[in-house]
């Protein structure tokens, strides 16, 4: 080949290159621009809620069964493994306080986290009704 022919092919190779190059070039800013059009739309996106919570109503005796039964069992005797006691040995006026206690985060680490467990669920109930609940229920001198 002679020079003017290896110069020409050199330079047809070099525009093909350029060429290239410059269609990535624009497709790459391109998808910067949509990333960052994106990315400005999720910061002007509100924040997503914490939680939402959905009250439902349900009755003491539906929530005691869906969620207290397993570690306070169905007669209220307790559950020795859990280190749960029978609810038959309070007085109603004790499982309000224990439960106002739970309510106010207290000490009950378990019961609290229970509880918001109950609350997420749109279970919510007071202190003395539950509490009237569970007396009626398994203080056998109550009944």
């Amino acid at each position: 080949m002679n020079y003017k022919t290896t110069t020409l092919i050199l330079a047809a190779f070099m525009l093909f290159i350029g060429c290239t190059d410059s269609k990535t070039q624009e497709s790459a800013q391109a998808q910067t621009k949509e990333a960052v059009k994106v990315e400005q739309k999720v910061k002007a996106a509100p924040a997503p809620a914490k939680e939402i919570l959905v009250k439902k109503d349900y009755s003491i005796e539906e929530i005691y069964n869906s969620m207290c039964i397993e570690c306070h069992s169905a007669d209220g005797s307790g559950n020795t493994e859990k280190l749960t006691p029978s609810m038959a040995t309070f007085t109603e006026q004790e499982i309000i306080e224990d439960l106002q206690e739970i309510e106010a985060d207290q000490g009950h680490v378990i019961m609290e986290h229970n509880r918001r467990e109950i609350l997420k669920m749109g279970m919510e109930y007071s202190a003395e009704d539950m509490a009237k609940y569970m007396h009626k229920r398994f203080n056998n001198q109550a009944k």
